[in-house]
């Protein structure tokens, strides 16, 4: 995996981001907000969840302190679209700063619990991208459990709709 791989699951990441945000703005904000007993609660939480976990691991790519976000902050969609462009826009940054080289540089940092950890900064990108994709799918779910119909994230639709 290369620098531009990287960058082609950046944009599925975000054009997969954009669909399932479109998707979930059409459901009821008492069933955004619902706790379904899920490994995050719900869709609302999940979706914090995932937004953090991009704030921790570009904060370490960035080889900055982590800043938390406020949950408290995001109450709706547009909360976290705002929040994902925001962080979306840190993430260019960061890719247009590497190089093949760089990416397989060694990137140190302790985890939550204070455990200590080096390894390929291509690793965390990795994490990052493969743990949206997860997510994604656990929030899909629950769209369904609700009884909407969610958007179809799935790559082979991005590469379609980027190919035609």
């Amino acid at each position: 995996m290369n620098r531009n791989d990287l960058l082609e699951l950046f944009d599925y990441n975000q054009w997969a981001k954009a669909r399932l945000l479109d998707s979930l703005a059409q459901m009821k904000q008492e069933d955004f907000a619902k706790d379904l007993h899920s490994s995050h609660g719900g869709i609302q939480g999940t979706l914090f969840h995932m937004v953090n976990a991009e704030n921790i691991w570009l904060s370490r790519l960035e080889g900055n302190q982590i800043i938390p976000i406020d949950a408290s902050q995001l109450n709706n969609v547009e909360d976290f679209r705002k929040t994902w462009d925001d962080l979306d826009n840190r993430m260019t940054g960061v890719l247009a700063a590497m190089n093949d080289a760089q990416l397989l540089s060694r990137m140190e940092y302790q985890d939550s619990r204070g455990n200590k950890y080096f390894h390929p900064k291509i690793w965390a990108f990795n994490q990052l991208f493969n743990h949206f994709t997860y997510h994604r799918g656990q929030v899909v779910a629950l769209q369904r459990q609700l009884g909407y119909k969610p958007a179809n994230t799935d790559l082979i639709g991005f590469y379609r709709e980027k190919g035609s």
